[in-house]
This record gives C-alpha cells, sequence and structure tokens, in this order.
C-alpha cells in the first residue's frame, strides 16, 4: 500500500469510497443525507478543491487501486485567538475490505505531517456520534473532544 497526493484523475476513483461514506453517515445523522445528483455535484466540488491551495487529497492505493482517501483543509481564524493555524479533516474513508491494516492511520499520519511542515497550530474533525467505529478510531489517533456540536432540525 502507498498513499500519495491525490490528482484530479483520482475522482472516478474517489466517488464509490465517499458514496459508501455518505450513504453510511445518512444513516445516522440527516444532514448527511444525499440530493440529486449528488456524486455528480461532489466531483465538480472535488474539481474546483484541487485549485484550492488551502485544500490537501491525500490517498491510499493498494495494486493501484484507490482503497482511501482523505480530505482537510487549512484556515485561519482571526487575530483575536491565540490559536490560528488549523487544520480540518473534512472527510476520510477506507474501503471495508481494507479495514483495521493501517490504512487510515497512514492517511491520517501523511495530513498531520503536512499540518507540522505548515506550522498549523491545531487539527479538528466532526464525527457523528453514533458512528462508535469511528469514535474509537480518532481517539486511538490522539484527538479528543473538544466541544458539544448541538443541532436542531427546523424541517
Amino acid at each position: 500500500m502507498k498513499v500519495r497526493r491525490a490528482t484530479i484523475e483520482d475522482i472516478p476513483q474517489i466517488l464509490p469510497l465517499w458514496r459508501e461514506l455518505s450513504d453510511t453517515h445518512g444513516d445516522m445523522e440527516p444532514m448527511f443525507r444525499l440530493a440529486e445528483n449528488a456524486e455528480e455535484k461532489f466531483a465538480g466540488y472535488l474539481s474546483l478543491i484541487f485549485t484550492n491551495k488551502n485544500f490537501a487529497i491525500f490517498v491510499a492505493e493498494s495494486d493501484s487501486k484507490i482503497i482511501g482517501y482523505i480530505i482537510a483543509h487549512v484556515s485561519t481564524a482571526p487575530e483575536v485567538y491565540v490559536i490560528r493555524r488549523r487544520l480540518y479533516i473534512q472527510d476520510m474513508m477506507v474501503s471495508p475490505d481494507y479495514r483495521r491494516q493501517g490504512v487510515a492511520s497512514r492517511l491520517v499520519k501523511e495530513i498531520m505531517a503536512l499540518a507540522k511542515a505548515q506550522q498549523i497550530e491545531k487539527m479538528d474533525l466532526l464525527v457523528a456520534v453514533k458512528n462508535e467505529e469511528a469514535n474509537k478510531f480518532w481517539r486511538a489517533m490522539g484527538f479528543e473532544p473538544a466541544l458539544h456540536y448541538l443541532n436542531q432540525y427546523l424541517i
């Protein structure tokens, strides 16, 4: 297995993994339920973020097949805060056939190395409360709860 920066040519192989991630989370949390033509729209979104220097996408490959990916972006908080530069992990997915083989850990370590190289001060992400497996993984990677993200659906 190898981990590398993704290219725009990887989008067709990333899409089925993204779809599986979205379907899994859509069952856990209504805000992740997909709209019509979601894959086509997400492909367009990926195409745009490949041109944005604040985003990073890495893929894990085995035998030229993408088996996992991670998407993150850097943001800067206002000068009123001591910790200003953060890297937000937006998505990460590993094909079920390759789980528990260190793929996710390798993807996260690659993002962490990028963050350290760019002197990022903080990394964060959202995890569905009901996704016990993901919560366990992220805690094992050193992430800890910091805030409670509350929401209320109005429709």
